[in-house]
């Protein structure tokens, strides 16, 4: 009882969604399932009938009885084509937009999760489950309900039939099914087993040419490709492996189904061919009887299918409802008008799964239109700040606020509208420069776009652009540098027009002289915006009104640019370091 129960749970959680996105469209459902034992008793009826008539034959039967015969068996036909017409395509086209609804839930309920969920993710197997696991699913929902239901009627009533007419034949016929249902109960259990083992290891060959493919100028700029081919050739030979058992799995399926097809019909044709040399039945009867078989031969092939298909589609399904039971990122909290006065109390985190914590201590309070300065090693916890700062983690209750409120009672879109941001490695899309530019911003007239490009100095290299700001970068932007990269996303984060700007090292891999012109245009363009730069060169955070020396997470110096000279201290020693630095490479000034 336990053990069914759980089956029953198993099935709901595999089908249960795609079921409710099919029951939105029951009035297609409805027709299509009522149609199948239409076409299904127009089948059924043409052996009976073909076998009535050669038994009116063989007693003397008229031609008129043989010409409304054939008139009844071409009305017939029509009716059983039309019936598996209709039936066929509404089913099918309900699967399809169960499919597509499917997937973008799927899609939605994936933009509503954590960045920590994304932090572990595989995005190779991701996509698998968005693809080849939903595309199975689909075979449930349609092409497996058409055919199973066209099972479900034919072989049950195509039995009642043959028992109506002689019982030991029929018997004779289903000694065969038992052989038939006896090897499924072994084999089911196997093909779900490896049926999950095979999209498991598909997902993992995603995964590993995902990874190649974005890295493939790593790859090929250390010259490894026959590493990654060997690694690529192991994911491919347990995929292979895994399939071969599937296939094997299957192929036994099939030959049993098809075997037994041959073994009933071998069963009707001896113990029929007895009755009716003994006269016990006609010979219109012992045709029927084939006829009958023959019908219940694709049937009994589309079992065998479905049996073999239905443990991937439930693994299939498994694997996608796993996904939709990871938790989404909290939606509630209030929506209050944020201006960006940014408070930080005593502020320790720690990353879920770590022991360190990432953060010890930190306080700061920053007012509306202020400038705070990041500065410290790789590592002390300054990119750490800023992703608290959009709650991409949550941090302690009651150590962030603003504009007084505790950033865990805010919504998180609410909070994440106040800030822009322009992170060190900047993700471009597949698209136009300009487009990328105006991400966030699609409706921005063509003014402010000049703008933004004009402070993140991107126009200086719009000449070097064979379309300029419609030359269409590729996958991630790799057909730019990384310093245009940054500024690309440094203007992307301009024209969204936010109060709150984040700039994470966004200058990292621009040349001094860029610097200092982008520089310019940030104090033109950041008007009265709260301002937090995390940074490795002074220069870029030097006018800051207050400045965070982070080492290890805590906060060892803090201050003005003046102050924090005159303290002498780390900092001081690393602003004399690049100033010389810049003065050696003939800069005007400041880190290069």
């Amino acid at each position: 009882m336990l053990r069914r129960l759980s089956t029953v749970r198993s099935l709901r959680r595999a089908f249960g969604r795609p079921l409710a996105l099919m029951a939105g469209h029951w009035g297609l459902v409805a027709v299509g399932a009522l149609l199948v034992p239409v076409h299904a008793a127009a089948t059924l009826w043409m052996p009976h009938l073909l076998g009535t008539v050669l038994d009116e034959i063989a007693h003397g039967g008229s031609k008129a009885t043989l010409a409304s015969t054939c008139w009844f068996l071409m009305l017939l036909a029509a009716i059983e084509s039309a019936a598996r017409y209709v039936s066929r395509k509404t089913l099918i086209d309900v699967s399809r937009h169960v499919e597509e609804r499917l997937k973008n839930s799927l899609v939605a309920h994936l933009q509503t999760l954590p960045v920590a969920w994304f932090d572990k993710a595989r995005t190779g197997d991701v996509q698998s489950r968005l693809t080849q696991d939903v595309e199975l699913v689909r075979f449930v929902m349609g092409p497996l309900l058409l055919h199973g239901g066209s099972t479900l009627c034919l072989l049950p009533a195509g039995l009642w039939l043959m028992l109506g007419m002689d019982v030991p034949v029929t018997l004779a016929s289903l000694g065969g099914f038992g052989v038939l249902f006896a090897v499924m109960r072994v084999l089911v259990p196997r093909l779900h087993r490896w049926s999950k083992r095979s999209q498991e290891e598909i997902a993992a060959v995603s995964q590993r040419a995902q990874e190649d493919f974005a890295g493939i100028r790593v790859v090929q700029q250390f010259t490894l490709q026959a590493r990654e081919r060997a690694a690529m050739a192991r994911h491919g030979r347990r995929y292979l492996f895994a399939n071969l058992r599937l296939s094997r799995l299957r192929a036994a399926m099939h030959a049993v189904t098809h075997s037994t097809s041959g073994l009933v019909l071998l069963g009707v044709l001896v113990v029929g061919g007895y009755q009716m040399i003994d006269g016990r039945i006609t010979v219109g009867q012992l045709f029927q009887f084939t006829g009958y078989l023959g019908l219940m031969t694709f049937p009994l092939e589309i079992l065998g299918w479905t049996l073999a298909t239905m443990p991937r589609a439930f693994a299939a399904g498994i694997r996608i409802e796993e996904l939709f039971e990871v938790a989404p990122e909290p939606a509630l909290g209030t929506t209050p008008v944020l201006r960006g006065d940014l408070r930080v109390q005593d502020l320790t985190f720690t990353y879920p799964g770590s022991e360190r914590p990432a953060l010890r201590s930190v306080s700061f309070h920053l007012q509306p239109g202020q400038k705070l300065g990041l500065v410290g090693p790789v590592g002390s916890g300054k990119s750490t700040l800023l992703a608290l700062l959009l709650r991409f983690y949550d941090p302690p209750r009651g150590t962030i606020f603003v504009d007084g409120h505790d950033v865990l009672d805010v919504q998180p879109a609410t909070l994440r509208r106040l800030f822009a941001l322009a992170a060190q490695e900047p993700f471009l899309f597949s698209d136009t420069v300009g487009r990328n530019v105006a991400f966030a911003a699609d409706d921005a007239a063509s003014d402010a776009l000049a703008t933004a490009v004009t402070a993140a100095a991107i126009d200086q290299d719009l000449p070097a652009l064979r379309d300029g700001l419609e030359t269409v970068v590729g996958e991630r932007g790799v057909t730019l540098s990384g310093g245009q990269k940054q500024r690309v996303s440094l203007a992307r984060a301009l024209l969204a027009d936010r109060s709150g700007l984040l700039l994470d090292d966004t200058l990292s891999a621009v040349d001094t002289i860029t610097e200092q012109r982008i520089l310019q245009g940030l104090r033109r363009a950041r008007g009265d915006r709260t301002v937090l730069v995390a940074s490795h060169r002074l220069s870029v955070v030097a006018d800051a009104d207050l400045l965070l020396v982070l080492d290890g997470g805590e906060v060892r110096e803090r201050g003005d640019h003046a102050t924090l000279l005159a303290q002498g201290g780390t900092y001081a020693a690393a602003w004399r370091r690049q100033t010389e630095a810049a003065a050696l490479e003939g800069g005007t000034g400041g880190a290069s």
